[in-house]
């Protein structure tokens, strides 16, 4: 059997199918969306786990950030998609 092969995603992945990107705050749940053409052009084509270092939170300050495509809003879903609360340790 063979296995799929599993690549980071990058803004210019992203740009080339017009997503956006969704950014989640770990610490206070605050979430936005953030458009990619302008990251891809100040940043390149870097991966979402290189950028997530680069953002921090406009409500608490926070720097735990989770991202991710902006699948519901370019309507590649349907219901209700979130990032949940961690569970506690």
């Amino acid at each position: 059997m063979r296995k799929a092969s599993v690549k980071p995603v990058r803004l210019g992945w992203l740009v080339e199918r017009r997503l956006n990107l969704w950014v989640w705050c770990e610490s206070c749940s605050h979430n936005k969306t953030v458009p990619a053409a302008p990251l891809h052009e100040k940043y390149g084509d870097a991966t979402l786990a290189e950028l997530k270092h680069k953002f921090r939170c406009a409500q608490c300050g926070g720097r735990e950030i989770f991202l991710r495509p902006d699948w519901h809003g370019a309507g590649w879903t349907r219901g209700v998609v979130s990032k949940h609360d961690k569970m506690p340790e």
